[in-house]
C-alpha cells in the first residue's frame, strides 16, 4: 500500500517537472541579468574636437548641434550660436561616465512596456497607449524614450543610445540612472549608471537672461546675445504697404529727454503714457526664436509690416523690419481665427556713423586736451567693437514676443492726444458766474507758460560704461 502511495507521488512529481519546464521555456527572459559588463562604460571615450554633430531627439522636438570652426551651433535654427558651448562639453562627459549596471533582456516587443521606443516610432506608442487606456490606465505615459546620438568628423557613429526611465532620482538613494537602450557600443538593453542634465541653464542662477528648457529644444540652447539700442535719439515708423497708415518720427534733444514727434497742432500734445516705453523698449530687447528666411518672405508683403528706424547719439542706425507671425491656422487655410496676439517676424539691419575726430572745446589746457583726447580714442574703439558684435545679427530672421513689440506698433494718433480742456464745461466760458449761489468755488487750472525751447548739443565724448 505505502509502495503505490510512493510511486503516484512520484509520478504526480514527475508530469509537474515536466508542466513547469514547458512554462519556463516558452517564457521570455526580458529581464534575466547578464553580469558580465557589470562596470564596463557604455560609451567608448573619444575626444570633443573628433565630433562633428549631436542630435537629441524626444517624441516632440529634435536639436542639431555641429561643431564649426568658430564653436558649436545649433545647425537646424540656421546654425546660430549656441548660449554656452560649455554645456556641450558637459553632455558629451555625461555621455562618458556612463557604466553598466545591469542587462535587461528584453526584445522589440517590449521596448513599450519600459519606455525605449523610439520618437518616431508615434503609431507604437499610440496604439500601446490604447491599449492601456482599455485595462483601465487614466492617462498613460508615452512609452517613447529621448535619442541622443554622437557623429565624429570622420562619419563614425560614436554614441547611439535611447534613454528611458530615470531611476534613483533621490541622490541619497543611490545608485543612479537610467533605463538604456543601445545601439552603438555594447548594443542591448541596460540599466546604465549615471546622471544627465536635461535642461540647460543653471536651475539656481537668478540671471533672466539665461535660456532654459528641454535640452531636445532647439530654443533650449540658443545664444541671448543680441542688439543692445543705448542712447536712442530717434525711431520713425512706417507701414511700407499700407498707405493709409499714419507713420511718424519721435526724437528727444539729450538722453533723458521726452520724445515728440516735432509737428505738433496747437490742440495736440505728445501721450507720454504711450511714449514712455520708448527709452528702455530697445535697451535689452530679446528673441523668442531663429527662423528659416521663408517665414519672413511670407509674412512681410502683409498690410500690417512694419519698418523702424532707429538712430542713436553714439551714431548707430538700426533698421528693424517686423511683421505679425501667419498663424498657423492661416497657413493651412483653415477656418479656425488667429490667435489674438501674435508674436513678430522680424530682421535687424545695423549701421554706424561714427565721429572719427573730436571736436576741440575752447579754453581748453593741453592737460585737458590730452585726458579728453584719450577718452575719445578709447570710446571710439568701444563703438567700432560694438558695431562688429552687433553686425552678425543682421541677415537672420527672428520671432520676437508680441509684448516686446506691441508698444511700438502704433499709428501717430496713438502717440499723440488731444489737449485737455482748459476750462470745466459750462464754466466761466460760457459767460456764467464763477461761483452760483450756494455752491462750492472751484478755481480753474493755473495756466502755466510754456517754457522756452532749450537746445542742449549732444554730448560727443562720454565715458564707456563698466564692462564695456
Amino acid at each position: 500500500m505505502n509502495n503505490k502511495r510512493l510511486l503516484l507521488l512520484v509520478g504526480v512529481t514527475a508530469i509537474s517537472a515536466i508542466i513547469a519546464t514547458s512554462i519556463l521555456l516558452n517564457t521570455p527572459e526580458r529581464f534575466s541579468a547578464n553580469n558580465e559588463n557589470i562596470g564596463d562604460h557604455l560609451v567608448t571615450d573619444f575626444k570633443e574636437e573628433d565630433v562633428a554633430e549631436i542630435r537629441i531627439k524626444d517624441s516632440e522636438n529634435e536639436t542639431i548641434l555641429k561643431q564649426t570652426e568658430n564653436g558649436w551651433v545649433v545647425a537646424n535654427r540656421q546654425d546660430y550660436p549656441v548660449d554656452n558651448p560649455g554645456e556641450v562639453s558637459q553632455l558629451l562627459k555625461s555621455l562618458f561616465l556612463f557604466k553598466i549596471g545591469l542587462e535587461l533582456r528584453a526584445e522589440e516587443e517590449h521596448y513599450a512596456q519600459i519606455g525605449l521606443l523610439s520618437p518616431e516610432a508615434a503609431d507604437e506608442a499610440k496604439a500601446y497607449q490604447a491599449e492601456l487606456e482599455k485595462e483601465g490606465v487614466v492617462n498613460p505615459a508615452d512609452p517613447r524614450g529621448m535619442h541622443l546620438s554622437v557623429k565624429g568628423r570622420n562619419g563614425s557613429t560614436l554614441v547611439d543610445l535611447i534613454l528611458g526611465d530615470e531611476f534613483g532620482e533621490i541622490a541619497s538613494r543611490a545608485p543612479r540612472g537610467f533605463v538604456v537602450r543601445s545601439e552603438g557600443d555594447h548594443p542591448g538593453v541596460w540599466k546604465a549608471l549615471g546622471t544627465l542634465n536635461q535642461a540647460t541653464g543653471d536651475a539656481e542662477s537668478k540671471n533672466t537672461d539665461k535660456r532654459r528648457g528641454p535640452i531636445a529644444t532647439p530654443t533650449s540652447w540658443l545664444s541671448y546675445k543680441f542688439i543692445e539700442v543705448a542712447k536712442l535719439k530717434s525711431i520713425t515708423l512706417s507701414a511700407p504697404n499700407d498707405k493709409e497708415f499714419l507713420g511718424w518720427t519721435v526724437s528727444r534733444e539729450d538722453e533723458n529727454g521726452e520724445f515728440s514727434t516735432g509737428d505738433l497742432k496747437e490742440d495736440e500734445e505728445m501721450d507720454t503714457a504711450a511714449t514712455g516705453s520708448f527709452k528702455s523698449l530697445f535697451n535689452s530687447l530679446r528673441f523668442e526664436d531663429v527662423l528659416e528666411k521663408e517665414a519672413f518672405s511670407k509674412a512681410k508683403d502683409s498690410k500690417n509690416a512694419r519698418r523702424a528706424v532707429l538712430t542713436t547719439f553714439d551714431g548707430f542706425t538700426y533698421t528693424v523690419d517686423l511683421s505679425p507671425k501667419t498663424s498657423e491656422q492661416e497657413a493651412s487655410g483653415e477656418d479656425a481665427p488667429p490667435p489674438p496676439s501674435p508674436n513678430y517676424v522680424g530682421t535687424v539691419k545695423v549701421t554706424a556713423n561714427l565721429l572719427e575726430q573730436r571736436t576741440k572745446k575752447e579754453g581748453e589746457t593741453d592737460e585737458e586736451a590730452a585726458n579728453a583726447e584719450e577718452l575719445f580714442k578709447a570710446t571710439l574703439d568701444n563703438l567700432k567693437y560694438k558695431l562688429e558684435l552687433e553686425k552678425v545679427f543682421s541677415g537672420q530672421v527672428y520671432e520676437f514676443a508680441n509684448f516686446s513689440i506691441s508698444s511700438l506698433d502704433k499709428a501717430r494718433d496713438g502717440i499723440v492726444k488731444k489737449k485737455e480742456e482748459e476750462a470745466a464745461e459750462g464754466g466761466a466760458a460760457a459767460g456764467l458766474p464763477a461761483t452760483a449761489p450756494g455752491a462750492t468755488a472751484v478755481s480753474p487750472p493755473i495756466a502755466i507758460p510754456p517754457r522756452p525751447s532749450v537746445t542742449t548739443p549732444p554730448v560727443r565724448v562720454t565715458p564707456p560704461a563698466d564692462g564695456e
